[in-house]
Protein backbone atom coordinates (compact mmCIF):
# COMPACT_ATOMS: atom_id res chain seq x y z
CA UNK A 1 0.00 0.00 0.00
CA UNK A 2 1.36 3.39 -1.00
CA UNK A 3 1.03 6.48 1.19
CA UNK A 4 2.31 9.99 0.79
CA UNK A 5 2.64 13.06 2.95
CA UNK A 6 4.05 16.51 2.28
CA UNK A 7 5.50 19.20 4.58
CA UNK A 8 5.73 22.84 3.51
CA UNK A 9 7.63 25.64 5.26
CA UNK A 10 6.45 29.19 4.60
CA UNK A 11 9.44 31.46 5.35
CA UNK A 12 7.28 34.53 5.95
CA UNK A 13 5.17 33.11 8.78
CA UNK A 14 7.25 30.02 9.60
CA UNK A 15 4.10 27.95 9.18
CA UNK A 16 4.78 24.27 8.67
CA UNK A 17 2.27 22.24 6.68
CA UNK A 18 2.09 18.55 5.96
CA UNK A 19 -0.03 17.25 3.12
CA UNK A 20 -1.14 13.63 3.00
CA UNK A 21 -2.70 13.72 -0.45
CA UNK A 22 -5.81 15.83 0.23
CA UNK A 23 -5.35 16.03 4.01
CA UNK A 24 -3.35 18.97 5.36
CA UNK A 25 -1.68 18.97 8.77
CA UNK A 26 -0.53 22.42 9.84
CA UNK A 27 1.85 22.82 12.78
CA UNK A 28 1.57 26.09 14.72
CA UNK A 29 2.05 27.40 18.24
CA UNK A 30 -0.45 29.53 20.12
CA UNK A 31 -0.56 33.07 18.73
CA UNK A 32 1.75 32.21 15.83
CA UNK A 33 0.83 33.88 12.55
CA UNK A 34 -2.57 35.06 13.79
CA UNK A 35 -4.01 37.75 16.04
CA UNK A 36 -7.11 35.80 17.05
CA UNK A 37 -7.89 32.57 18.88
CA UNK A 38 -10.02 29.52 18.18
CA UNK A 39 -11.48 27.00 20.58
CA UNK A 40 -9.32 23.89 20.50
CA UNK A 41 -10.62 20.34 20.40
CA UNK A 42 -8.87 17.20 21.60
CA UNK A 43 -7.43 14.62 19.24
CA UNK A 44 -10.14 12.20 20.37
CA UNK A 45 -12.83 14.75 19.44
CA UNK A 46 -11.15 15.22 16.05
CA UNK A 47 -11.32 11.51 15.32
CA UNK A 48 -14.94 11.49 16.43
CA UNK A 49 -15.72 14.15 13.81
CA UNK A 50 -13.80 12.30 11.11
CA UNK A 51 -15.48 8.98 11.84
CA UNK A 52 -18.88 10.58 11.22
CA UNK A 53 -17.95 10.62 7.52
CA UNK A 54 -19.50 14.02 6.79
CA UNK A 55 -18.68 16.26 3.84
CA UNK A 56 -15.65 18.15 5.19
CA UNK A 57 -14.59 19.86 1.97
CA UNK A 58 -11.97 22.50 2.93
CA UNK A 59 -13.02 22.47 6.59
CA UNK A 60 -10.48 23.45 9.27
CA UNK A 61 -10.12 21.77 12.68
CA UNK A 62 -8.06 23.32 15.50
CA UNK A 63 -6.57 20.58 17.68
CA UNK A 64 -4.76 20.89 21.00
CA UNK A 65 -1.28 19.44 20.46
CA UNK A 66 1.44 18.28 22.85
CA UNK A 67 4.91 16.78 22.66
CA UNK A 68 4.29 13.28 23.97
CA UNK A 69 5.10 9.86 22.57
CA UNK A 70 1.44 8.84 22.42
CA UNK A 71 0.44 11.99 20.54
CA UNK A 72 3.41 11.59 18.17
CA UNK A 73 2.22 8.11 17.28
CA UNK A 74 -1.38 9.29 16.87
CA UNK A 75 -0.36 11.97 14.37
CA UNK A 76 1.86 9.52 12.51
CA UNK A 77 -0.92 6.96 12.20
CA UNK A 78 -3.41 9.65 11.14
CA UNK A 79 -1.37 10.55 8.04
CA UNK A 80 -0.90 6.88 7.05
CA UNK A 81 -4.63 6.13 6.92
CA UNK A 82 -6.00 5.98 3.37
CA UNK A 83 -9.44 7.23 4.41
CA UNK A 84 -8.21 10.34 6.21
CA UNK A 85 -5.69 11.15 3.44
CA UNK A 86 -8.58 11.31 1.01
CA UNK A 87 -10.30 14.14 2.90
CA UNK A 88 -9.82 17.75 1.79
CA UNK A 89 -9.45 18.91 5.38
CA UNK A 90 -6.94 21.11 7.20
CA UNK A 91 -6.02 20.03 10.74
CA UNK A 92 -4.17 22.74 12.63
CA UNK A 93 -2.14 21.19 15.44
CA UNK A 94 -1.74 24.01 17.97
CA UNK A 95 1.18 23.61 20.40
CA UNK A 96 1.57 25.63 23.63
CA UNK A 97 4.84 27.20 22.43
CA UNK A 98 7.20 27.35 19.46
CA UNK A 99 9.79 25.32 21.37
CA UNK A 100 7.34 22.47 21.99
CA UNK A 101 6.27 22.53 18.34
CA UNK A 102 9.87 22.43 17.10
CA UNK A 103 10.79 19.57 19.46
CA UNK A 104 7.78 17.61 18.25
CA UNK A 105 8.69 18.13 14.59
CA UNK A 106 12.30 17.12 15.21
CA UNK A 107 11.14 13.79 16.62
CA UNK A 108 8.51 13.33 13.92
CA UNK A 109 10.89 13.92 11.00
CA UNK A 110 13.47 11.59 12.55
CA UNK A 111 11.03 8.75 11.86
CA UNK A 112 11.89 8.87 8.14
CA UNK A 113 14.85 8.29 5.85
CA UNK A 114 15.67 11.35 3.76
CA UNK A 115 16.00 11.75 -0.02
CA UNK A 116 16.34 14.85 -2.22
CA UNK A 117 14.20 15.74 -5.25
CA UNK A 118 13.75 18.84 -7.41
CA UNK A 119 11.14 20.30 -9.73
CA UNK A 120 9.91 23.40 -11.49
CA UNK A 121 6.96 25.74 -11.81
CA UNK A 122 7.26 26.74 -15.48
CA UNK A 123 5.51 29.85 -16.83
CA UNK A 124 5.28 30.91 -20.47
CA UNK A 125 5.00 34.37 -22.03
CA UNK A 126 1.19 34.22 -21.78
CA UNK A 127 1.24 33.78 -18.00
CA UNK A 128 0.26 30.11 -18.29
CA UNK A 129 1.74 27.34 -16.13
CA UNK A 130 2.96 23.92 -17.26
CA UNK A 131 1.24 20.89 -15.71
CA UNK A 132 1.74 17.16 -16.25
CA UNK A 133 -0.94 14.48 -15.83
CA UNK A 134 0.12 11.39 -13.89
CA UNK A 135 -1.62 8.95 -11.54
CA UNK A 136 -5.01 10.49 -12.39
CA UNK A 137 -3.99 13.97 -11.21
CA UNK A 138 -2.49 17.14 -12.63
CA UNK A 139 0.81 18.01 -11.00
CA UNK A 140 4.16 19.72 -11.64
CA UNK A 141 7.28 18.11 -13.13
CA UNK A 142 9.81 16.91 -10.56
CA UNK A 143 12.11 13.98 -9.81
CA UNK A 144 15.03 12.65 -7.82
CA UNK A 145 18.45 14.28 -7.54
CA UNK A 146 21.17 12.06 -8.92
CA UNK A 147 24.52 11.31 -7.26
CA UNK A 148 26.72 14.46 -7.10
CA UNK A 149 24.15 16.42 -9.12
CA UNK A 150 23.39 20.03 -8.16
CA UNK A 151 19.80 20.53 -7.01
CA UNK A 152 19.08 23.32 -9.51
CA UNK A 153 20.52 21.25 -12.35
CA UNK A 154 18.34 18.32 -11.28
CA UNK A 155 15.22 20.50 -11.33
CA UNK A 156 16.01 21.69 -14.87
CA UNK A 157 16.77 18.16 -16.07
CA UNK A 158 13.53 16.75 -14.66
CA UNK A 159 11.43 19.47 -16.28
CA UNK A 160 13.10 18.89 -19.62
CA UNK A 161 12.75 15.11 -19.39
CA UNK A 162 9.16 14.94 -18.16
CA UNK A 163 7.80 17.68 -20.44
CA UNK A 164 10.05 17.24 -23.48
CA UNK A 165 11.12 20.89 -23.29
CA UNK A 166 14.44 21.99 -24.76
CA UNK A 167 14.75 25.71 -24.01
CA UNK A 168 14.01 26.29 -20.32
CA UNK A 169 15.45 29.00 -18.08
CA UNK A 170 15.68 28.76 -14.30
CA UNK A 171 14.76 32.11 -12.72
CA UNK A 172 14.95 31.67 -8.96
CA UNK A 173 14.21 29.25 -6.08
CA UNK A 174 10.59 29.11 -4.83
CA UNK A 175 10.39 26.91 -1.76
CA UNK A 176 11.03 23.42 -0.43
CA UNK A 177 8.33 20.86 0.21
CA UNK A 178 8.61 17.62 2.11
CA UNK A 179 6.60 14.50 1.36
CA UNK A 180 6.87 10.99 2.67
CA UNK A 181 6.06 7.65 1.14
CA UNK A 182 6.31 4.11 2.36
CA UNK A 183 8.89 1.89 0.73
CA UNK A 184 8.48 -1.71 1.87
CA UNK A 185 9.13 -1.63 5.63
CA UNK A 186 10.20 1.97 6.12
CA UNK A 187 9.12 5.54 5.33
CA UNK A 188 11.12 8.00 3.23
CA UNK A 189 11.13 11.78 3.64
CA UNK A 190 11.63 13.28 0.18
CA UNK A 191 12.77 16.90 0.20
CA UNK A 192 11.70 18.61 -3.03
CA UNK A 193 13.40 21.87 -4.05
CA UNK A 194 11.12 23.93 -6.29
CA UNK A 195 12.32 26.54 -8.80
CA UNK A 196 10.52 29.12 -10.90
CA UNK A 197 11.29 28.66 -14.60
CA UNK A 198 10.20 30.08 -17.93
CA UNK A 199 9.74 28.57 -21.37
CA UNK A 200 8.01 29.41 -24.64
CA UNK A 201 4.48 28.28 -25.41
CA UNK A 202 5.80 27.41 -28.87
CA UNK A 203 7.85 24.53 -27.48
CA UNK A 204 6.63 21.06 -28.45
CA UNK A 205 5.39 19.22 -25.34
CA UNK A 206 6.23 15.50 -25.12
CA UNK A 207 5.07 13.67 -21.95
CA UNK A 208 7.54 11.15 -20.53
CA UNK A 209 5.25 8.11 -20.76
CA UNK A 210 7.80 5.70 -19.25
CA UNK A 211 7.37 7.70 -16.02
CA UNK A 212 3.59 7.34 -16.13
CA UNK A 213 2.93 10.82 -17.56
CA UNK A 214 0.02 10.58 -19.99
CA UNK A 215 -0.67 14.24 -20.77
CA UNK A 216 0.86 17.69 -20.45
CA UNK A 217 -0.60 21.15 -20.94
CA UNK A 218 -0.35 24.87 -20.29
CA UNK A 219 -3.06 26.29 -17.98
CA UNK A 220 -4.17 29.88 -17.44
CA UNK A 221 -5.13 31.16 -13.98
CA UNK A 222 -8.83 30.63 -14.76
CA UNK A 223 -8.21 27.10 -16.02
CA UNK A 224 -6.26 26.26 -12.87
CA UNK A 225 -9.40 26.96 -10.83
CA UNK A 226 -11.31 24.51 -13.02
CA UNK A 227 -8.85 21.65 -12.39
CA UNK A 228 -8.34 22.41 -8.70
CA UNK A 229 -10.08 19.20 -7.60
CA UNK A 230 -7.92 17.21 -10.03
CA UNK A 231 -4.63 18.24 -8.47
CA UNK A 232 -2.96 18.00 -5.08
CA UNK A 233 -3.66 20.69 -2.45
CA UNK A 234 0.11 21.02 -2.11
CA UNK A 235 0.27 22.54 -5.59
CA UNK A 236 -1.74 25.50 -4.31
CA UNK A 237 1.03 26.16 -1.79
CA UNK A 238 3.60 26.37 -4.58
CA UNK A 239 1.38 28.77 -6.52
CA UNK A 240 0.85 30.87 -3.37
CA UNK A 241 4.62 31.10 -2.92
CA UNK A 242 4.94 32.21 -6.54
CA UNK A 243 2.23 34.87 -6.14
CA UNK A 244 3.79 36.10 -2.90
CA UNK A 245 7.15 36.61 -4.63
CA UNK A 246 5.47 38.43 -7.53
CA UNK A 247 3.64 40.71 -5.09
CA UNK A 248 6.84 41.51 -3.23
CA UNK A 249 8.53 42.36 -6.54
CA UNK A 250 5.67 44.69 -7.48
CA UNK A 251 5.85 46.44 -4.11
CA UNK A 252 9.62 46.89 -4.32
CA UNK A 253 9.29 48.43 -7.79
CA UNK A 254 7.00 51.20 -6.49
Amino acid sequence: MYASLIWVLSPELEVMKIFAYNLCLEFVSKGEGQNYEFSLISFADLMGHLFKGMDFDDQVFYVEARHEEVFLQEVFELQTNDIWRGLRVTIKLVFPSSRVKEDFLDDFLDMFKHKDAAGGLVENEKGEYLYIYSRSRWSLPKGGVEWREEVEAAALREVQEEAGLIEVEVLHPLLKTYHTFRRKRYWVLKITHWYKMKASSEEVLVPQKEEGITDINWFSQDQLLEIQKETYPLIREILLSERSIKLQEQISEK
